[in-house]
Formats: C-alpha cells, structure tokens, sequence
C-alpha cells in the first residue's frame, strides 16, 4: 500500500509518500518551503515594479501572501482576482473586496501588469523527482492534502469562532479526529480552500481514495503514530501543535476528544500559557478569558479530567519548544524519527483506517 499524504502549512509543505512495505523511517520524505511565501515574492516583485496584477488559479493559503497583496494595493496599485481566488485572502468575498481588491470575472480588457496563477498542489516536479529514484505517482492506494481552511462567515462575524463552531459540531457527533477529515464529495462548500485542494488532487492523480483535511488536526491525529503516544492512546492526553501560525491544544481521552483550544503561536508565552493549560484541562477556562483575546477559542465536549490526571503531555510543530522552559513534563514525539512527519502521518492514519473498510 502506497499513500501520498502532503501536509501544507504557513512556513513549509512536508511530504511523505508511505510505503507500507517499507519502515516508516526508509520512506520517501521531504520538508520543502510552502507555496504561499513564493506566491507572496511574486506579489512584492509587482509591487516594486510598480505594475498592477491579475491572480487567477486556486484557492492557496493566504498569510504571508494576503499580506502581499494588501501592501501592493495600498501603495496605490490595482489589484485583480477571479470571486474563486479571491477566496485566498479572506473566506468573505464583501471583506475582500473592502480591502480595496477588485473581484473581476476575467482579465481586465487591454490589462499590462503581471498575471500570476496561483497553485499550492502542482504535483508535476513531485512526479518528476520521484522517477528519477524509481518511484511514481501511478501506483499509489490513496492520497491526502491537509491545507488550513477557516471556512466562509457571514461578513460582520469572526472568522475565528466560525472555524471552531466548526469544529465542535462535528466533533460533538463523532469525537474522533477523523471526523474532521474528508473524502471526495463530501468536502461542505464552505470550505472554499479544500476544495480547491480536492479537485486539485483528482485532477493529477488516478488513485480511487483522496482525502482533505485541515493541518492542525493532521498533525494531532499524527502524535498518534509514535509508539510512546500510541501506546498510551486509552488513557488521558493532552497532544499540542504549535505551528508557525497556530497552536491547536486537543484533550484526548480514552481516544475521544473531549476539548480543544486554539490560538495564535506569537501570542504564546511558556509560563503564561501553560498556567492556562492547567485552567484548560480542569475545565475553568473560557472563550472570554482576557488569555484567549487573541485567539481562536475554545470548547469542552465533556468534563476534563484535570492535569493531575493527564497520563501524557505531547508537543508537536516547528515550535515544539514553546513549553521548554515551563514546568510541565513534555514528550516530543517524531513518527518514524521525524517531528516534521506528524502531519503526513496524521493523513495517512486516516486513510489507513478507510481504506481497511473498503
């Protein structure tokens, strides 16, 4: 069984091609820069050059290029984008276009500055380096993207709560992190950026299973591959991952999640936020909190057990050192030797998992 699962963050995209013949540690892995600062170089180039853009393509993550193309407007540029694309910037197109971009459903008439096709899943240089060490992507059982995807709010309401309603609706009908996954045709309109991720994957690929899922789950549902947090998997855990744009905290007990807590990584300071880990794994912390301002949110599904009663404190993420200097006892797991694969394997569990039912 082979499986191509890419997990698509705000600083890099890590690749894994998992080989079910092979030890984990012998498969074909890679950490490569993620799309969207490349897309944002590209956006900054126009913008010192003084020429108006066009963005057509796919939904692609917005950070550090949403930020690209906010600086170029507001030097007094034009900036173009089909009402899809324009889906990179914000999942509310009345907000888009109030940033001062123009949502245009072709290339303006007699239109002279830079044209840029935005493309976060081109498979195509993958599937020429994987030939060249014998590999393809003809063979494979399945395949996965994890992408962050807020989901589209009415305008006037937060982007933020709505990706965490989300996500207690589906988690309060099935608690495992599975359920935030998932597999062609089911991906809800509201997530324009998955989709575009989805039909991105069907339009290179041949395999029969394909799944989309966000990063911050992946790389949860990921500490679930090394053996010291597999082992532990009924008991109570407490699995973190600090990425480079978010941190998402998920209290997992006895294999259901039974809360979850997500936040800005830069806001993140070891003391303070592992004071409000206690709070949060004895159920007294809160959405409003003064700590969660700037933060995503949080819910419980069930009553926490309090952190006396955590059998396993695991940190995940680029930045895994966040709580190094606090006093909680942290465990780093590395799937297969490799922190940086806990999203792919995050996918790949997943997959595993359906594709033993078919």
């Amino acid at each position: 069984m082979k499986i191509l699962a890419i997990d698509i963050g705000a600083g890099t995209q890590d690749i894994l091609l998992y080989d079910s013949e092979k030890k984990l540690e012998n498969c074909i892995k890679m950490v490569l820069p993620s799309p969207s600062p490349l897309f944002a170089t590209e956006v900054a180039a126009a913008t010192a050059a003084e020429k108006d853009i066009f963005l057509e393509g796919c939904v692609i993550g917005g950070g550090v290029f949403s930020k690209a193309v906010k600086a170029h407007v507001s030097k007094g540029l034009q900036a173009y984008m089909l009402p899809t694309t324009a889906f990179c910037l914000r999942n509310n197109l009345e907000d888009v276009r109030a940033s001062g971009v123009k949502i245009v459903e072709y290339k303006p008439e007699g239109f002279s500055g830079t044209s840029i096709w935005l493309d976060e899943l081109n498979l195509q240089p993958l599937e020429t380096l994987l030939e060249s060490v014998g590999e393809s992507l003809e063979e494979l059982s399945a395949a996965g993207v994890a992408v962050q995807d807020h989901g589209t709010y009415p305008r006037g309401e937060s982007n933020r709560k709505t990706r965490l309603n989300y996500m207690r609706k589906a988690l309060s009908e099935d608690p495992r992190l599975s359920s935030l996954a998932f597999r062609e045709g089911m991906v809800p309109e509201r997530f324009p950026r998955m989709q575009s991720a989805m039909r991105r994957l069907r339009e290179q690929l041949s395999c029969k299973h394909l799944l989309v899922m966000d990063t911050a789950p992946a790389a949860v549902n990921g500490c679930l591959s090394d053996v010291k947090v597999k082992n532990m998997e009924e008991g109570n855990l407490l699995l973190i991952n600090a990425g480079n744009g978010h941190t998402l905290v998920c209290l997992l007990c006895h294999g259901r999640v039974i809360a979850l807590l997500e936040h800005h990584t830069r806001y993140l300071e070891a003391a303070s936020f592992a004071h409000y880990l206690e709070l949060f794994c004895s159920g007294k912390a809160k959405d409003e909190d003064k700590f969660m301002e700037r933060g995503h949110g949080l819910f419980y599904l069930e009553e926490p057990p309090g952190l006396e009663s955590i059998d396993l404190i695991a940190i995940t993420g680029p930045h895994r050192e966040l709580l190094s200097e606090s006093e909680l006892d942290i465990y780093y797991p590395s799937p297969g030797g490799d922190m940086m694969m806990t999203g792919p394997m995050g996918i790949v569990q997943i997959l595993k998992s359906s594709l033993s039912h078919f």
